[in-house]
């Protein structure tokens, strides 16, 4: 779980949630930011998906619904994963 680079306190799972859109410590109320590693990580986990299930959707040719229905379940399964990778920082931090 991601821990306030301000106040060093911890964010629970919901409050992680909650504030994932904002990052806005829900303690001191101070503007948190994703930090480069995590950026790293938040997008090698969103574009691994997309590695997989593009070729097995054209292997096995599911439906328009079918391949809806698995696209919502991997979304699902990102945001409940994203709070575990989450680092932040009290500063912007560059790409590289």
């Amino acid at each position: 779980m991601p821990v306030c680079q301000s106040c060093d306190k911890k964010w629970t799972y919901k409050q992680t949630i909650i504030t994932l859109f904002r990052l806005k410590c829900p303690h001191c109320e101070k503007r948190q930011y994703e930090s480069a590693s995590s950026r790293l990580r938040s997008g090698t986990l969103t574009l691994l998906p997309l590695v997989v299930v593009l070729p097995v959707n054209a292997l096995f040719d599911f439906s328009v619904g079918t391949a809806l229905i698995i696209g919502i379940v991997i979304v699902l399964i990102i945001f409940g994963i994203y709070p575990f990778i989450l680092k932040l920082s009290s500063k912007e931090e560059p790409y590289w």
